[in-house]
């Protein structure tokens, strides 16, 4: 979601009203990384109650006997609280045993992460931006005009570097799981294959001005996974790729 990046603030209030409608009576909610974006930094008063309204719904959750996991993305510098990362990957059983291994999507290892040299560069430009964009109304309005379209241009190049490389990163991880959850791509489709293995997006939600990204969040019951969106004033479930 990348709470704290200004320009997405509206849209992400949106989806906190109606995340615990998504969530029902889900016995596990994992947090598949980048839920509070630490590169772009929180500049706004608005922002931080947005974080801080969705570690009061994980502190609930747990009290209500849920398990919460929050797993560890490439945008998670200096996270603390309820939503610090705990893991950089979760293993889980499903439905007649199915073994689904999640991820976000930066790391291989416990001690190998992808894009670390990059994300570092781009930290120090993202917060400067991301603060601008908190002082002025005028830019956040304006974001979807330009330079959304740019932004979308060089993350959808990001995304499809990064689709490219996952059978090379994670074909070891893929192999002996039934199917692999990943996040970090924010374009492309909502499902493929990591050798043999099926694997599945997770979600995203900060499409205001990203052109051909989509609000979207993965859930599993019945013994499958299923990408649901927000649609008519409900959450429905949608099979058309993305």
């Amino acid at each position: 979601m990348h709470l704290g990046w200004a320009v997405c603030s509206t849209h992400h209030a949106r989806w906190l009203r109606v995340l615990p409608d998504a969530v029902g009576d889900a016995e596990l909610v994992v947090l598949n990384g980048d839920v509070v974006d630490g590169h772009r930094r929180i500049h706004r008063a608005a922002d931080r109650d947005l974080v801080d309204g969705l570690s009061a719904l994980v502190v609930q959750w747990r009290r209500e006997g849920r398990a919460v996991v929050s797993i560890e993305g490439n945008h998670d510098h200096g996270a603390a609280g309820p939503l610090a990362p705990e893991h950089w990957r979760l293993d889980f059983l499903g439905t007649g045993g199915q073994l689904a291994r999640v991820l976000h999507g930066h790391r291989t290892s416990s001690s190998s992460v992808v894009w670390s040299r990059y994300d570092r560069l781009g930290r120090r430009v993202l917060a400067w931006e991301n603060r601008h964009y908190a002082r002025h109304g005028v830019l956040r309005a304006a974001y979807r005009f330009a330079p959304g379209p740019l932004v979308s241009a060089v993350g959808f190049v990001e995304c499809s570097l990064a689709r490219r490389r996952l059978p090379r990163d994670f074909g070891a991880l893929a192999a002996d799981a039934d199917v692999l959850v990943h996040g970090h791509i924010h374009y492309g489709p909502g499902r493929g294959r990591i050798g043999a293995t099926p694997s599945f997006r997770t979600g995203s939600w900060v499409s205001p001005g990203h052109l051909g990204t989509a609000d979207r969040m993965l859930r599993y019951r019945h013994g499958r996974f299923e990408r649901v969106g927000w649609s008519g004033g409900r959450w429905r479930a949608f099979d058309d790729g993305r």
